[in-house]
């Protein structure tokens, strides 16, 4: 039998040890109640990461000025509008405060509906979120490759402890997945049925597949340098008329022999053939269009056809990096079984499914608690992340 841990109330004294442990940072607190405290450094992290994000849509605005890194001939972007992926708009140090503000309250609801939902982690699976958290907190990401990089480093000088660290992301992180499964599980007090998940997975997601040929070759060129010595640079060349048509025409074959009843396969072996290519190179996935980092175009291109049936378009800013693409939109009912049936899939699914209303029943907790934070928050502005 696996050891569980409940994490109730009294327990939730942990987090008061775990802040005051650290003596050399703040001791102060962003919330506290008779049940729970939660220290400000917590705030300061949610900050930190809104600061971020904000800058990320700052860099999207044509008044930013990504040459030379500033806005309105300042290096600081705070008292730009920016709008963020949910459309709301707001001035940047207005968006972050109430970003790390939404996102405290958050963490406080989810400690609030995880003890009222009764909810349990496992031992091993807290043990592992922590050991991760350390080594993130002692290294940075990525290190083994990019080298050391320890986020001690970044937010202790801010007044981050690893435990406020550890709160605002594995802990929380790991409370809001059980309140998740409480909820929404199959043995959740709002359990969604397979019927249900498979009408949401029908609807919204989309199973496509996709091969491409370049229209440009690289050719190595000799140039001189500065002092007049030859070198060699590559150079992307544009195919000849008569080379882009035949492969336009073959694409578009492809296509038609889609449209006359052959299966994907078939057109791919033809294809491979065609270009004397070994290895499948098909692109497939099944995913949510709307949600894709597959590119705006070729979103575009799949949102034009039905199932069943394929199209061929061209990608490329120049003659000399366009990209011709073969595109196929298969059958979402035929990946039920992968994505239902899976418990992995499944559980992806029902995360696109009710990650929303999971933020809605903590919004919900937030206000009929009537959450607020204290005043220690307020000594702690964007700016203090500015050079």
């Amino acid at each position: 039998m696996r050891n569980f841990t409940k994490i109730a109330c009294v327990v939730l004294a942990l987090v008061i040890a775990l802040s005051t442990a650290a003596c050399s940072l703040t001791p102060q607190m962003c919330y506290k109640s008779d049940d729970l405290e939660i220290p400000v450094g917590v705030y300061i992290y949610n900050l930190y990461s809104a600061y971020n994000q904000a800058q990320n849509y700052a860099q999207q605005s044509d008044l930013y000025d990504a040459e030379e890194g500033t806005y309105d001939g300042k290096k600081s972007f705070l008292k730009l509008q920016i709008t963020d992926d949910d459309g709301v708009t707001a001035t940047a140090d207005e968006w972050i405060v109430d970003t790390a503000t939404d996102n405290t309250k958050h963490t406080i609801a989810t400690y609030l509906a995880f003890n009222d939902l009764g909810c349990t982690i496992d031992e091993a699976t807290l043990s592992s979120y922590k050991t991760q958290a350390q080594e993130i907190w002692d290294h940075g990401y990525y290190y083994q490759y990019y080298g050391e990089n320890p986020y001690s480093e970044i937010f202790e000088p801010m007044g981050v402890s690893f435990d406020s660290f550890y709160i605002a992301t594995y802990y929380t992180g790991a409370m809001q997945e059980a309140v998740f499964d409480a909820l929404y599980g199959a043995t959740g007090v709002e359990a969604v049925s397979d019927d249900e998940l498979t009408a949401f997975f029908t609807e919204n997601y989309t199973s496509y597949k996709l091969f491409y040929t370049d229209l440009f070759t690289t050719e190595s060129r000799a140039t001189l340098d500065e002092n007049g010595e030859e070198t060699t640079e590559d150079v992307d060349v544009a195919l000849s008329d008569e080379e882009i048509e035949e492969y336009t025409e073959l694409f578009e074959q492809y296509v038609k022999d889609i449209k006359d009843g052959d299966k994907y396969d078939d057109v791919l072996a033809d294809y491979m053939d065609e270009f004397d290519i070994e290895e499948d190179p098909t692109t497939a996935n099944v995913e949510i269009l709307e949600n894709s980092t597959i590119g705006d175009n070729i979103v575009a291109a799949l949102e034009e056809i039905g199932e069943n049936e394929a199209t061929t378009f061209t990608i490329g800013d120049s003659d000399n990096d366009q990209v011709l693409y073969f595109a196929y939109k298969a059958p979402i009912a035929d990946e039920i079984e992968n994505y239902i049936g899976d418990e992995t899939n499944r559980a992806s699914v029902l995360n696109e499914m009710k990650s929303d209303d999971l933020d809605d029943y903590l919004d919900a907790i937030a206000e009929s608690k009537g959450i607020t934070l204290s005043n220690a928050c307020k000594g702690y502005q964007p700016k203090m992340f500015e050079s």
